[in-house]
């Protein structure tokens, strides 16, 4: 089963009509960094978690599962 950080960064680039290769990119992010996250032992790195939450506008505790609302409480 696919990690829930993985699938959520997943569909935020679909939904925002942007190919995940351009994301990572823009962001300097390496290519595999995607398909490591959720292998066993590979906890998604907290800097590279902020670097997604910015650049979507969604909260970390979002892409990390902890809730199903995007929203960033401010």
């Amino acid at each position: 089963m696919e990690n829930v950080t993985k699938l959520r960064l997943k569909y935020l680039a679909k939904n925002n009509n942007i190919s995940m290769a351009k994301v990572l990119k823009e962001l300097g992010i390496g290519s595999g960094y995607i398909a490591d996250i959720g292998r066993v032992g590979i906890l998604p790195a907290a800097d590279k978690l902020i670097k997604f939450a910015d650049y979507f506008n969604v909260s970390v505790d979002y892409l990390l599962g902890r809730t199903d609302n995007p929203e960033i409480n401010k």
